[in-house]
């Protein structure tokens, strides 16, 4: 009989790492440095990746081989399966705010639930800044759909995503549509690394967006069909371009005002050099681009979408893909 050690029965795991729970705390607090040169990032020398998620362990005695079975429902019903090494398992990228059943061959089910903290981190080896917009609570209350829509950076220029990347990217996030941001990427890339559909669209990111927002209608009708779900959407570092697009989405949405922000400012803890803040120059610029389109973000974004292709069916149809309903 397999005894399964850890995690304890009916614990509670944070899935975010101490030095992004410690980030959350004092991201208010950041301060501009100067503008951020979005067309030529550089990585931090000997800074280790803060984008990455806190695992969980599991282990066990008895046999040292045997396969660990998790699944989001007690029947097991679409279990992944984990083999074993010196009884012991590591295993990234759970939901947020989920419940899950594990066991391991004939030994006993215990559950455990995440932490329901967001943003859910994501691991894809060979790239970085990788995280769902879904798991984020909106203004009324309901929250957006987790699996669905990824934020991140690229994967065959600067960095290279490697088999075991495309393998979580394909089979475990079920990603259909790689959305390509980079101007830079034009005659460059003709496919994806991940072998799924690719849309080339370049994106402008902070006050050049907001001045001159190029494909701006034409990233929202991708974002508007279903069937281009799951997506993964990315620039160069996932951080100003993509930061930007998932600033305009986020508060589309409904997505407080502070948590985007803070979804922007996380970008900070990740392998690319300079600060993110909401203060920044970078930021602001979009900020004050969008302000004289209404009286709060949410409807700031709206018009300016409005105002530059975007129809309201379009919003629509991504509120009802990216949103869970209200709860009674």
């Amino acid at each position: 009989m397999i005894k399964l050690l850890s995690p304890e029965a009916d614990a509670v795991l944070p899935l975010s790492t101490e030095a992004q729970n410690e980030f959350r705390l004092h991201s208010h607090e950041l301060t501009s440095t100067g503008k951020i040169d979005w067309m030529h990032l550089e990585v931090k020398s000997g800074t280790p990746d803060g984008s990455l998620p806190r695992p969980v362990v599991f282990t066990w005695e008895g046999d040292d081989c045997a396969v660990l079975e998790i699944a989001d429902n007690p029947a097991f019903a679409d279990a992944g399966r984990y083999p074993g090494e010196n009884g012991s398992v590591t295993v990234y990228n759970f939901r947020i705010a989920r419940k899950y059943w594990w066991r391991v061959g004939d030994s006993e089910v215990r559950s455990f639930v995440t932490e329901d903290l967001a943003p859910r981190w994501i691991r894809v080896d060979g790239t970085t800044n990788v995280r769902d917009t879904g798991g984020w609570k909106t203004e009324d209350g309901r929250r957006v759909k987790q699996g669905l829509l990824y934020r991140g950076g690229e994967m065959n220029t600067h960095v290279f995503i490697t088999e075991a990347g495309i393998n979580t990217m394909v089979n475990e996030l079920g990603i259909r549509t790689d959305l390509d941001l980079r101007g830079e990427a034009v005659g460059v890339h003709t496919e994806s690394p991940l072998g799924v559909e690719y849309c080339l669209l370049p994106f402008a990111a902070y006050d050049d967006f907001a001045a001159n927002p190029i494909n701006l209608k034409e990233v929202f009708e991708i974002l508007a069909d279903e069937s281009k779900y799951p997506l993964y959407y990315h620039c160069w570092g996932g951080a100003d371009r993509t930061g930007t697009l998932a600033f305009m989405v986020g508060a589309i949405l409904g997505i407080p005002e502070d948590d985007l922000y803070l979804d922007y400012e996380f970008t900070s803890i990740s392998i690319w050099r300079g600060i993110r803040c909401r203060s920044g120059e970078g930021m602001q610029g979009l900020v004050q681009g969008i302000k004289p389109y209404g009286t709060n973000v949410k409807e700031q974004a709206e018009n300016f979408l409005r105002a530059h292709g975007v129809t309201d069916e379009m919003m629509e149809r991504i509120r009802t893909i990216l949103l869970e309903e209200k709860e009674d």
